[in-house]
C-alpha cells in the first residue's frame, strides 16, 4: 500500500511535485473509496441520481489515478482533479446531498485546490466555487424555485466558507513563501557547494600538481646528487693520477725505451730478444693503466679535430689489437652496419679509438658461448631527447650502438658499472675496472649521453650519443713503419731527472742527433745564450727552479725562431694549454717508443 502511493513520481521531479503527486493518489485513492462508500449509502436511501454522481466520480477519479501512475504528469492530473472535484461540488451542492449535508464537502476544496494548483490558480477555482454558491443561494432566497436552502443557513454557510476560504489563502501563501525562502536557501546552498566543490577541485588539482613536481624534483635531486658523486669520484681520482703520473711515467720510460734499444742491436734470434719484448710490453702495458688514471684527470679535450666515426671503427678493426682480441675468441661473430651517410663529429680520434676498444673488450668477453657482436652507426635528430637522454639539447646527433649476446648485466651491477675500478669479472682475467670510466669520460668530454640496457642472460645494448659537426676531416697519408734518422743536428734536452736525460740522449744518439743535456730550465737558458742547436727536447714538469712553461718563455726571448717540444708523463694542465697557445711545437708523451720520438724529432727539425 505504502508503495502504492508513492507510483507516478519520477527521478525528475522536485520535491514539491513530489509532494503533490503523493498527495493526489492519497486523495483520489480516499476520494474513490469514499464515493463508492456514498453511492451505496444513497442507493439505500432511494437517492439514485447522487448514486450515480458518486459512482461516475469515482469512476473518473480511477481514471486520473491510473494516467497519473503511467505518465507523472502531476500538473494535468491536478488540474483535471481539481476541476472534475469543482463540478462534483457544483452538483453536491444543487442537490443539497442527503439531509442537505451536502456543503461539508465544500469545506475541503479551498486547501485541495490551492495545494495542487498553487495560489493563483487555486484562488480563481475557490472564487468561481464560491461565486456559483452566491448564486446559487440568492436564486434559492429570493425565488420559490428551488427552495433548498433558507435565509438562515445562507446566514450561516457564507461567512463560514468565505473564512476558511481566506484561511486556506492565507495557509498556502506562508506555504509558498516558505517554499520560496526554502527553494532561494537551497538554491545558495547548492551555489555555496558548487563553488567550494570548485575549490576544492582546484586545491586538490594544485596538490596533485605540486605532488608531481615535488617527485619530479625529488628524482633530479637524486641524479644530480649521483652525478655530483660521481663527479667528485672521478675529480678525487683524477687528483690522484695527475699527481703520479709524472713520476710513474718517468719510471716507466726505462722499461720501455731501454728494451728498445737493445732489441735495435740485436737479432731476432738472440734469447735475449723476447724477453726483452715482453718487458716492453708490460710496460707498455703499466703506461696504458696510467694513461687511463689520467683520462679520469682530464675536463673537456684540449686538442680537437673533425672525425667520421665510421673511420675511426674501421681503423680500430683492423688494428692489431682487434685481431688478436677476435683471434682469442672464435666462437663469437660480429656484423657491422655503417651508415655510409654519417655525419662528422668533433673530438679526439684517440680518445674515440681507446673507447671503443673498451667496449669492444666487454662485449666480447660477455660471451661466453657462440653469440654475436653488431656494431651500428647512424644520424638522428633528437626533437625532444627523452629522459633517460635529458642531459642532451634538440639537435643532430651521431650515434653508435654496440649490441652483444652475451650474459648480460644485473640491475645492481648496471648501477655501478662506470665506478673507477669496479668490474664483475673474474679477478686476474682482463681489465683494471677503469675502462667503463674512460669511456664514461671520453663520451663526457665529447658532449654526449651513454644509454645502456641489458638483460641478464639475453646480452646487452650500448648506445651512445655524439653531437654532429658539420666540419671536413683532414686527410693524412698512411704512417711509415721505418725509424726517421737524423744527420748530426745539435738537440738540446732539458729533464731533471738524470734517467731521462740518460734515455733521451741515447736513444737520439742511435738515431744520428748530436746531443746536449742539462739537468734545469736555468742551465738551459745559460747553454742557449752562448750554443746554437735545432732542437730543445723540455720536460714541462721539474721540482726546482723554473718549470717547462717559464723556461719557454725565457728561450722565446733569446731565440723565437728556435723549435721546442714538450716532453712529458703528464700533459692535461693549464700550463701546458699555456705554452701550446705561446707556439709550442709539438708534444712528446713519456714512455714513448723509439718510433714515436724519432718521428716527433725528424717532424720538428725538417
Amino acid at each position: 500500500m505504502i508503495g502504492f502511493v508513492f507510483k507516478g513520481i519520477c527521478e525528475h521531479h522536485d520535491s514539491e511535485t513530489k509532494r503533490k503527486i503523493l498527495m493526489l493518489n492519497v486523495f483520489l485513492c480516499i476520494g474513490i473509496v469514499l464515493l463508492v462508500s456514498m453511492a451505496v449509502i444513497a442507493l439505500i436511501q432511494n437517492a439514485y441520481l447522487l448514486c450515480a454522481a458518486d459512482c461516475i466520480v469515482a469512476g473518473i477519479f480511477f481514471t486520473l489515478l491510473l494516467y497519473l501512475h503511467r505518465t507523472g504528469d502531476e500538473p494535468t492530473a491536478s488540474l483535471i482533479g481539481v476541476g472534475i472535484v469543482m463540478f462534483f461540488f457544483f452538483y453536491l451542492f444543487f442537490l443539497g446531498g442527503v439531509n442537505k449535508t451536502a456543503f461539508m464537502w465544500l469545506y475541503t476544496f479551498p486547501l485541495l485546490a490551492l495545494f495542487l494548483l498553487g495560489f493563483r490558480r487555486g484562488t480563481w477555482a475557490i472564487g468561481i466555487l464560491f461565486c456559483y454558491c452566491v448564486i446559487f443561494l440568492l436564486i434559492d432566497v429570493l425565488t420559490d424555485s428551488l427552495d433548498i436552502y433558507d435565509v438562515d443557513f445562507v446566514i450561516r454557510f457564507l461567512p463560514s466558507y468565505l473564512a476558511v476560504c481566506v484561511l486556506a489563502c492565507l495557509v498556502e501563501q506562508s506555504r509558498s513563501r516558505s517554499r520560496s525562502e526554502l527553494e532561494r536557501a537551497r538554491n545558495q546552498l547548492e551555489e555555496r557547494v558548487f563553488m567550494r566543490t570548485q575549490e576544492l577541485e582546484e586545491a586538490n588539482n594544485n596538490l596533485k600538481f605540486e605532488i608531481e613536481e615535488r617527485k619530479i624534483a625529488e628524482k633530479e635531486r637524486a641524479h644530480l646528487e649521483d652525478a655530483l658523486l660521481q663527479a667528485e669520484k672521478m675529480e678525487s681520482l683524477g687528483r690522484l693520477a695527475g699527481s703520479v703520473a709524472h713520476d710513474l711515467n718517468n719510471v716507466l720510460s726505462g722499461l720501455v725505451s731501454y728494451p728498445e734499444l737493445l732489441l735495435l742491436k740485436l737479432s731476432k734470434k738472440s734469447e735475449m730478444y723476447q724477453p726483452l719484448k715482453n718487458i716492453i710490453n708490460a710496460g707498455k702495458r703499466a703506461a696504458a693503466i696510467v694513461d687511463d688514471l689520467l683520462s679520469l684527470a682530464r675536463r673537456g679535450i684540449s686538442i680537437k679535430e673533425t672525425i667520421n666515426l665510421n673511420t675511426v671503427i674501421r681503423s680500430y678493426l683492423q688494428s692489431l689489437e682487434f685481431v688478436t682480441l677476435n683471434n682469442n675468441n672464435p666462437h663469437v661473430e660480429l656484423s657491422t652496419c655503417l651508415s655510409p651517410e654519417l655525419d662528422n663529429l668533433s673530438g679526439s680520434t684517440t680518445h674515440l679509438e681507446k673507447m671503443l676498444s673498451n667496449l669492444m673488450i666487454n662485449s666480447f668477453e660477455a660471451i661466453n658461448q657462440n653469440g654475436k657482436i653488431t656494431i651500428t652507426t647512424e644520424n638522428v635528430f633528437l626533437q625532444s631527447p627523452p629522459d633517460k637522454l635529458k642531459a642532451l639539447d634538440a639537435g643532430h646527433y651521431v650515434v653508435l650502438t654496440i649490441e652483444d649476446t652475451g650474459v648480460g648485466i644485473n640491475q645492481e651491477d648496471l648501477s655501478k658499472i662506470f665506478e673507477p675500478f669496479y668490474s664483475s669479472k673474474v679477478l686476474g682475467r682482463s681489465g683494471t675496472g677503469l675502462g667503463m670510466t674512460v669511456v664514461w669520460g671520453t663520451v663526457i668530454d665529447h658532449g654526449g649521453c651513454l644509454d645502456i640496457s641489458s638483460i641478464p642472460g639475453s646480452g646487452t645494448t650500448i648506445t651512445v650519443y655524439f653531437p654532429a659537426f658539420s666540419g671536413e676531416v683532414e686527410v693524412s697519408g698512411p704512417a711509415s713503419s721505418l725509424i726517421p734518422r737524423g744527420n748530426q743536428q745539435v738537440i738540446l734536452v732539458v729533464d731533471d731527472a738524470p734517467e731521462q736525460r740518460e734515455v733521451c740522449e741515447s736513444i737520439l744518439l742511435s738515431l744520428g742527433y748530436r746531443v746536449k743535456t742539462v739537468p734545469s730550465g736555468e742551465a738551459a737558458i745559460e747553454y742557449l745564450d752562448e750554443n746554437g742547436v735545432e732542437l730543445v727536447l723540455l720536460d714541462m714538469i721539474m721540482e726546482s727552479g723554473m718549470d717547462g712553461l717559464e723556461t719557454f718563455k725565457s728561450i722565446k726571448n733569446i731565440r723565437e725562431d728556435l723549435g721546442v717540444l714538450i716532453v712529458s708523463g703528464y700533459c692535461e694542465t693549464a700550463r701546458m694549454e699555456e705554452a701550446l697557445s705561446l707556439g709550442v711545437r709539438g708534444f712528446l708523451k713519456k714512455p714513448y717508443t723509439v718510433q714515436e720520438i724519432a718521428s716527433k724529432v725528424k717532424n720538428e727539425i725538417a
